[in-house]
């Protein structure tokens, strides 16, 4: 009996059946739009109204974005509990790049009515370097592209594979090196533009954070340094959190502040990757070898 296909094509509501197929920029439209918006900003000089409704309904479309097909908690687990990291830490990663570049887009056009806008086009450039960071090709490497394996790399792994945590340090290093005036611009972007796409995407990853670790680790507090996911969620908002310190502190103490969750994030791997050294040297030496396998 001869089979017949359909031609019709299937339309898929929801993300993609690999969640580790994250969108290129133009097929996102909010870093799409926001790399437009940043490109007027940096090439207009008197900002009209319709370009300055243009940024404020991007910043504040993003909150609504990251809440699409997120209906309450366990969302991270549609696709099983063996994939629950990898489609937490995709998640993660774009709606953090999509907060950041919203973020400077506000300060943008804040900076093009009432700062200086000499420094309009460096924030421009940053927006789109940022917007582009998840295209490059490095940083599609960095996982593999079958969620299992990616899973097992994000639970087990080095910190090097995990794009949320090199992402914050990165992101913690151009808040200590950027100029303090561009900072305050961001500071009240922050304040007035994205603090409802702040709560939404805490909001949003702190519950599967609790939820997940909730019978590994009974104190919530800890959850953010034991549980991984809770160490990215942490991470992700740190740069943010930076931004009122290097205000308010000499440029040192962010300097010193980032050096230590530096710290905290590469040493564990670096003792683990000690420990593994250590122990296949002692598997080599024959009385050890002997000795764990009357054990066994």
């Amino acid at each position: 009996m001869n089979r017949t296909t359909s031609s019709v094509p299937v339309i898929r509501v929801g993300p993609p059946a690999n969640p580790m197929k994250s969108p290129y920029f133009f097929q996102d439209p909010i870093r799409l739009s926001a790399m437009i918006c940043a490109i007027l900003l940096m090439w207009v000089q008197d900002v009209p109204f319709t370009l300055g409704l243009f940024a404020i309904g991007i910043s504040q479309l993003n909150a609504v974005a990251m809440i699409i097909d997120i209906l309450g908690s366990g969302w991270s687990s549609k696709f099983g509990r063996r994939t629950r990291s990898s489609l937490f830490t995709s998640c993660l990663a774009m709606d953090w790049v999509n907060v950041s570049v919203c973020t400077l887009i506000g300060a943008m056009f804040l900076m093009r009515l009432f700062g200086p806008p000499m420094l309009v086009t460096a924030l421009g450039w940053l927006t789109i370097a940022i917007a582009l960071v998840p295209d490059i090709r490095i940083c599609r490497l960095m996982l593999p592209n079958d969620a299992l394996k990616a899973n097992a790399v994000l639970t087990d792994g080095w910190f090097f594979r995990d794009p949320v945590k090199l992402g914050a340090l990165a992101a913690m290093l151009v808040v200590c090196f950027l100029d303090r005036t561009s900072l305050a611009f961001i500071f009240v972007s922050t304040i007035l533009l994205q603090m409802g796409s702040l709560l939404v995407m805490v909001d949003k990853y702190l519950a599967e954070v609790e939820g997940a670790s909730a019978s590994k680790v009974p104190f919530r507090g800890l959850r953010f340094i034991v549980d991984r996911d809770g160490q990215r969620l942490l991470l992700a908002l740190m740069p943010l959190m930076l931004v009122p310190l290097r205000m308010g502190t000499p440029d040192q103490v962010p300097q010193y502040v980032v050096g230590a969750i530096a710290a905290l994030v590469v040493l564990p791997d670096l003792f683990r990757a000690i420990g593994r050294v250590v122990g296949s040297l002692l598997g080599l030496i024959p009385g050890r070898s002997k000795a764990a396998a009357a054990r066994a």
